[in-house]
């Protein structure tokens, strides 16, 4: 301030220049929808506490309901042992002040929590002070207290303050962490959190660069996090379920086989079916869930963020979960198992011979590849012609492989275990028989689970999916009626000039410079266009400057 002051003189002001830093549009609405979410948003700011308070306000992140604890250290008590200047003493002064407020405040909090209409807690803590309670000895009682609120403002902080509380959530409550910014600044902490959204905005393109993800504005955060982001989720769920499925159902048959056999070390299935099982037959299903599955439509997802709260409760990947695959794959791989072998044993084919071994595994292969990928199309919430064209055609390929491996044998084959095999097995009405009475009883206790869970036991979104299922345009309108009541006035005014009709062309798409052309063309079309009083005149002068003289 002196050296301000000595050079600060006899200037004259030609003009200032700034970047207007400003909330975007529909920032306080998408906080109040994540907060919906069961998401605890923090505000890491470097502007100080009155305007960091004022935004919080106008991020609707702070209310006048809630109880307010405020850590900072703009006090007199500060002020008075500042004005002495003796660093030791200020820091151990500070550090016992700022202490002292987080003991205070953590033995204020229990109260309001005891009480069932209590206000809601929020924390809001400037850079001075922020630097003594991150220190060790406070830390804790820092992390425990900023849980207990429902938002945190940090005001005054340097960006490696910011990347520190990022890494004391992330690493200290072992919760998952993600961090948004838009300048220079921000980088540290969008590399300190689990996930780093950048903003592109008018502060540089460093946020972007060092993020996983980039937005242009921050509303998008919504649709990020609570409808691609919880899509992804719930896929990501079904794919690991899937996989561990099958295999685990795949794979037991050959454990029941070697019951039979003494522990001999005889194969059931033969080595191509082993290799292909997960490369071919039961490989593209699973990634056309993986890429399109949807239990409700985006519309859906932002009106309900409640939904969000499924995915923080690990409601879809846990051990109830993965018990339950797995006691169906067991029940599945006995029936394939047991169900083909035994009434392979009082059947006969065309010659009036015993199934062999290499047709009972062929024929409970067949009832696996085709169970197994209809048992996809059960746990999917919405089904397009992908999933049916990716499920029949995995069905298909099965089935043309096996015609061409059964029906071809070349001097380089080490046997002729498989050799006709499907030929032999397709010429009976075993096959058929089994074929269609294997996978119903293999997915019956599926369907019988899936059915008592839904009408019993349902998750939110199916609550969400009845309520909702008479909707004609519930899925694929994101500008259905159930977002409106959401938008803000100018989001409101854009969507009800979207809907207004809209003015049909009267003409055909052809441009000529001769006029009175486009109605020629138009017709070969089928299309009808009047005929314009200026392009009759101007036809008309055409044709007498075309006459010869």
């Amino acid at each position: 301030m002196q050296v301000a002051e000595l050079i600060e003189k006899e200037l004259i002001l030609i003009g200032a220049t700034a970047i207007e830093d400003k909330l975007q549009e529909g920032v306080p609405n998408c906080i109040q929808t994540l907060s919906r979410a069961g998401i605890k948003i923090w505000v890491l700011t470097g502007d100080k506490i009155e305007t960091a308070i004022n935004i919080a306000y106008a991020c609707n992140l702070l209310n006048n309901e809630m109880k307010q604890f405020i850590i900072s250290s703009e006090t007199d008590a500060i002020r008075e042992v500042e004005e002495r200047g003796d660093q030791t003493e200020i820091a151990r002064f500070m550090k016992e002040e700022v202490k002292k407020q987080l003991k205070q405040f953590l033995d204020e909090a229990p109260q309001y929590f005891c009480s069932p209409s209590g206000p809601k807690l929020a924390l809001v803590i400037d850079g001075k002070c922020l630097m003594y309670a991150l220190e060790p000895s406070l830390r804790i009682m820092l992390l425990t207290l900023s849980l207990n609120c429902s938002s945190v403002v940090c005001c005054r902080v340097s960006p490696l303050q910011k990347a520190q509380v990022t890494s004391l959530v992330k690493k200290g409550a072992r919760k998952i962490t993600l961090s948004i910014g838009d300048g220079a600044n921000d980088v540290s902490m969008i590399q300190a959190a689990h996930i780093g959204i950048g903003i592109s905005g008018l502060e540089g393109m460093q946020a972007v660069m060092a993020s996983d993800f980039a937005i242009a504005q921050f509303r998008f955060l919504e649709d990020l996090l609570l409808v691609h982001g919880r899509w992804s989720y719930i896929r990501l769920c079904k794919v690991v379920m899937y996989f561990f499925y099958k295999n685990l159902a795949f794979t037991l048959t050959q454990f029941w086989f070697t019951f039979g056999t003494g522990f001999s070390g005889q194969r059931f299935y033969d080595d191509w079916f082993q290799s292909l099982y997960n490369v071919i037959f039961t490989a593209l299903p699973v990634v056309i869930v993986g890429l399109f599955d949807q239990d409700i439509s985006s519309s859906l997802s932002k009106k309900y963020p409640e939904l969000y709260k499924e995915g923080v409760r690990n409601m879809f990947f846990n051990r109830r979960i993965v018990a339950i695959w797995a006691c169906f794959a067991v029940y599945q791989s006995l029936v394939f198992f047991y169900f083909v072998s035994l009434s392979s044993s009082t059947s006969r084919d065309s010659d009036g011979k015993m199934f062999g071994l290499w047709d009972v595994s062929t024929m409970a292969f067949t009832c696996v590849v085709v169970t197994v990928n209809l048992r996809l199309l059960m746990m999917c919430n919405s089904i397009t012609r992908w999933h049916y064209i990716s499920v029949g055609g995995s069905i298909i390929v099965w089935f043309v492989f096996i015609f061409v491996y059964s029906g071809i044998m070349t001097r380089f084959d080490r046997n002729d275990n498989m050799f006709w095999v499907i030929y032999v097995l397709m010429s009976t009405s075993y096959f058929y028989v089994t074929l269609l009475l294997v996978p119903v009883a293999a997915l019956l206790g599926d369907f019988l689970y899936l059915g008592v869970q839904r009408w019993f036991f349902p998750y939110d979104y199916q609550i969400v999916q009845e309520s909702h299922k008479d909707d004609a345009d519930s899925i694929n309108a994101p500008d259905s009626q159930e977002t409106k009541e959401h938008l803000t006035p100018d989001e409101a005014r854009s969507n009800a000039i979207s809907q207004l009709p809209k003015e049909v062309s009267k003409h055909s798409g052809f441009a000529f410079d001769s006029p009175g052309y486009e109605s020629f063309f138009a017709t070969q079309f089928g299309k009808y266009v009047p005929p314009k009083a200026w392009d009759v005149a101007r036809r008309a002068s055409m044709k007498s400057k075309s006459k010869p003289k």
